[in-house]
């Protein structure tokens, strides 16, 4: 790999955050916990420190998102930020083409719901379909 196209993480002071926000009418009831609301969990690359400061980055990166706009229907709708679900350190020394960013512990489970984690290409290719859709 081209020394250019590496990100140096010698320092081990690059995370992965995910930032939980949701859009719903300015106009809400906000007793009614129940209530629809569209959500997205935004995965962030952030460089920081150390955790506490990765942690800080990234409420102000969700913060910083949050917008109103009027709707097709003529609403006033609003983007919130919620909160930050995970904050992940990448380990390897290098962020490059091909390496570990994260990963998931799941546990000692049954082959079964091993082999139904992984989906068809086309499956995977239709699901990126559909989020630039959005």
């Amino acid at each position: 790999m081209d020394n250019q196209d590496k990100i140096s993480n010698e320092n081990k002071n690059w995370y992965i955050v995910e930032i939980i926000e949701k859009c719903e009418p300015v106009k809400r009831n906000e007793e009614q916990e129940l209530r629809r609301v569209k959500t997205w969990g935004n995965f962030h690359l952030i460089k920081a420190e150390n955790s506490e400061k990765a942690y800080d980055k990234a409420v102000n990166i969700g913060k910083s998102g949050e917008y109103k706009f009027v709707n097709s229907d003529n609403l006033e709708m609003e983007w919130i930020f919620v909160g930050i679900a995970d904050l992940i350190p990448i380990y390897d020394e290098n962020i490059e083409d091909g390496c570990e960013v994260m990963f998931e512990d799941y546990g000692f489970i049954s082959n079964k719901r091993t082999i139904k984690f992984a989906i068809t290409k086309n499956e995977l290719l239709e699901k990126i379909k559909r989020s630039k859709e959005i």
